[in-house]
């Protein structure tokens, strides 16, 4: 009797351990059959790592409307994570190229992950809004930059009126292109309709303006032809970019903040002016040193709209969905790695309609 009890109870534990595992087995199974409303996986991580190229365009008010652009074309067995841009996140998408909507998953984690069902072998768009993700001191916009480890790179577009911004505290000058970034992330900073003072001084007799671009306050300016050199205070910590006549002073340049040697970088030049960037640690008297004027010489003129560019050895990636876009290098160091900063052709709107 007693071995037949034994027996049975045994048994029955055999029984309950196997519906245990095919409860579990139907519990994964109910995760991996992925809808647009399911968040599970507290810190998990799933999915192959995807083919992807973010766009990035910011709006007047610092939202950053956002685009994945996710090629899920390739083979394979297992979903595709795909990681997001951290930041308060609304209007969450997920559609095919035709507007339809395909099933995804979250893992709720920061930043937030999307998961494609494996199924999907299409081009996927993956689309929210970060509100106010960019945040505006001084007339200054600000983001810290973080783009996402498996990304090819971002395409930024701005609003209307951004024709500068500042990578990393270095200035690259878009005209009416776009900003792509390629690396781990940077610091971005822009001013949006950036005024410009003209100062105006005498050489020889005739009038030459000077242009300071700057949202600081400018305090007295002056110019001193026997040490070449121009100076002007300002009492803000903001980026400024001085439009120098070569006329009235040549390069090389050297820029100093209250006797103290400050980076700058000569970033843009035309027949007549350069443009001098450099973001001073504190406020108080900026002067710039140079040449004889009229014998500056035009070394770091940008390259053409049709150049080509590389990263690292290798060509600029291309994306299928933006094959109209031309890509320029600028170099620079992004976060903790070097990397490149590049320039793309861009579409100026003063409305972004959300999608």
């Amino acid at each position: 009797m007693s071995t037949t009890r034994s027996k049975d109870y045994s048994h029955k534990h055999i029984r309950v351990g196997i519906e245990l595992k095919i409860l579990l087995s139907l519990l994964v199974i109910s995760i991996l059959v992925l809808s647009g409303s399911q968040a599970f996986g507290q810190q998990l991580s799933m999915g192959d790592a995807p083919q992807e190229v973010v766009k990035v365009t910011i709006d007047e008010t610092g939202t950053a409307h956002v685009t994945h652009v996710v090629n899920s074309t390739v083979a394979n067995l297992k979903p595709i994570q795909v990681d997001t841009v951290s930041g308060n996140m609304d209007n969450l998408t997920v559609t095919d190229s035709s507007g339809n909507p395909v099933e995804y998953g979250k893992i709720q984690k920061i930043p937030l992950s999307i998961i494609i069902n494996a199924s999907q072998r299409n081009e996927t768009l993956i689309k929210y809004d970060l509100v106010n993700v960019v945040t505006n001191t001084d007339g200054v916009w600000k983001w810290n930059y973080y783009e996402p480890l498996d990304t090819q790179y971002t395409a930024f577009h701005f609003p209307q009126g951004v024709d500068t911004v500042w990578a990393n505290e270095r200035p690259v000058y878009l005209g009416n292109l776009g900003l792509g970034q390629h690396g781990n992330g940077f610091k971005l900073q822009y001013i949006i309709n950036e005024p410009v003072n003209i100062q105006t001084v005498q050489l020889a007799g005739k009038n030459v303006a000077v242009g300071v671009r700057t949202v600081s306050g400018l305090g007295d300016y002056a110019f001193d032809q026997s040490l070449l050199s121009y100076s002007f205070n300002v009492d803000k910590v903001v980026p400024i970019t001085v439009i120098m006549p070569q006329d009235l002073l040549s390069s090389p340049y050297s820029v100093t903040v209250n006797g103290h040697p400050t980076l700058h970088q000569e970033f843009h030049y035309n027949a007549t002016h350069v443009w001098i960037g450099f973001e001073p640690a504190k406020n108080g008297t900026v002067q710039i040193t140079g040449g004889v004027g009229g014998q500056g010489q035009q070394t770091g003129t940008l390259p053409s709209s049709s150049s080509s560019a590389t990263i690292g050895g290798g060509p600029v990636p291309t994306s299928s969905s933006d094959n109209t876009s031309t890509y320029l290098l600028i170099g620079g160091i992004i976060a903790a790695g070097i990397a490149g900063i590049i320039i793309v052709k861009k579409t100026r709107s003063k409305t972004v309609t959300k999608s």
